[in-house]
């Protein structure tokens, strides 16, 4: 069984007392994102630790529960095939995954994960995860990636309920800022009994900021074992019908976005377009909230927007497609959740944005898995063990800058050999590095049995 631990530790009273000094400044900005801003309010008694009914019902028959909590897309996304082989690995286990932003819950819903239960996570204030620990009685919970929630973790420790990392990582800049509270971390990292970190650097990072040795195990990085959609030719032509695309024109797709590339991806597309009229350009933000920014980029540049989430409220309210003629689309604004993964079978080529400027990166395994050629910026410090692993086998294109995308971007348009080599690389990269997600539940299953 798990040891019990004191809850009374300065560490704790410390997190809690700057908790308490923060609490009138987070008050605000929470009213102001309601009020002011309409945001926050879904789901907002979840997030005062109020578990919904058919959650609380979970306990009933006296069934391990196992709570996932992944923030948001990217996080949802990486527990995909963690819940899938929990499911072999604990049976009888009821799965709960809560989600921090609703962008994490629609994604959730869309990937129709196998779940029990879906919720969004409470705020980490004494009062409210106390509350939370009583509705939904877990059995165990799991953080997925770099999630150290100190009040939750010390209120499940104390009262024997397991708690593990999954997926666990610590980037270069959150390193470096995580070391000048050390002593708030070792406390936090001393309430998990299960570290599955992705890498040895990861592994060291935990255990150089607190954790115990003994309780860090290296198991790889589930990013590589996402369920990847394979999309069919015919679902390919049909997003090309959609869009208003020729069948043969190459595409340029930026994925995931952030405000200071897209005026960039733009201009590398004025410049590419002069000495390719067929190229098209999709440009898939972060945020989709940002559409309306984006909208006035496109037009600044001059060309049309075509944006999905207007042709879809159209295709709902007149039963029709309403797709565009290819004459009247250049650029495709896809402000929709959950569909670019699926809109990548169209590429030939793909940007992936974040990393152009410092944001730390994206996930850029969706594409190579379906062999497209990737080109991503200097910044990708959130992704830092697939980036070295892909370039390492050459399988994607590091540029530093606006000339070396269109650089890059024309060698990939004028050379198919290249482009093949980049189709062949991405999938046997998937391959060769899979497996994280049986390891660590395998682990998790273990620690479960230890109880």
């Amino acid at each position: 069984m798990t040891k019990q631990r004191p809850a009374g530790d300065w560490r704790r009273l410390l997190y809690n007392l700057i908790v308490v000094l923060l609490l009138p400044v987070v008050a605000a900005y929470l009213l102001w994102r309601l009020i002011i801003r309409g945001k926050s309010r879904e789901g907002l008694a979840e997030r005062l630790g109020s578990v919904p009914e058919p959650i609380r019902a979970l306990k009933k028959d006296n069934d391990l529960v196992i709570w996932l909590q992944a923030v948001s897309v990217g996080e949802v996304a990486v527990a995909q095939p963690i819940l899938n082989h929990l499911r072999l690995a604990a049976p009888t286990a009821r799965l709960l995954l809560s989600t921090t932003t609703p962008t994490g819950r629609q994604m959730a819903n869309k990937l129709r994960l196998d779940l029990d239960g879906l919720m969004y996570f409470p705020f980490d204030f004494p009062v409210i995860t106390e509350r939370a620990l009583r509705g939904v009685g877990p059995d165990m919970i799991v953080m997925v990636e770099t999630e150290l929630w100190p009040n939750l973790l010390a209120a499940a420790h104390s009262q024997g309920i397991a708690t593990a990392i999954v997926n666990g990582r610590i980037s270069d800049s959150g390193y470096r800022k995580y070391r000048w509270a050390r002593p708030l971390f070792a406390w936090t990292l001393d309430n998990v009994d299960l570290i599955c970190a992705q890498s040895e650097q990861d592994a060291e990072r935990f255990i150089s900021l607190g954790a115990s040795r003994q309780r860090v195990v290296i198991t790889g990085n589930t990013k590589f074992d996402e369920n990847f959609p394979y999309l069919p030719p015919e679902e390919a032509a049909k997003w090309r019908q959609d869009f208003g695309f020729l069948q043969t024109a190459p595409v340029f797709i930026a994925a995931s976005t952030h405000s200071g590339e897209d005026e960039m991806v733009l201009q590398a597309f004025d410049r590419l377009h002069t000495h390719y009229p067929a190229l098209q350009l999709v440009i898939a933000p972060r945020h989709p909230h940002r559409g309306d920014e984006i909208e006035r980029l496109i037009t600044e540049h001059g060309y049309t927007t075509h944006r999905r989430s207007r042709q879809l409220d159209q295709a709902d309210a007149d039963n029709s497609n309403s797709a565009p003629s290819s004459a009247e689309v250049r650029v495709v604004l896809l402000d929709t959740i959950g569909e670019l993964s699926r809109v990548f079978s169209i590429s030939t080529f793909v940007f992936m944005g974040g990393s152009l400027v410092p944001r730390g990166g994206h996930n850029i395994l969706q594409p190579m898995a379906q062999g497209k050629p990737v080109i991503f910026g200097p910044h990708m410090h959130n992704f830092r063990d697939v980036t070295d692993i892909v370039l390492r086998e050459k399988a994607a294109i590091c540029i530093t800058d606006l000339n070396e995308l269109v650089q890059a971007s024309e060698r990939l348009l004028s050379s198919e050999t290249e482009r093949e080599l980049y189709q062949i690389r991405g999938p046997a990269i998937i391959e060769k590095y899979s497996g994280a997600s049986p390891r660590i539940a395998h682990h998790l299953a273990e620690l479960l049995n230890q109880r």
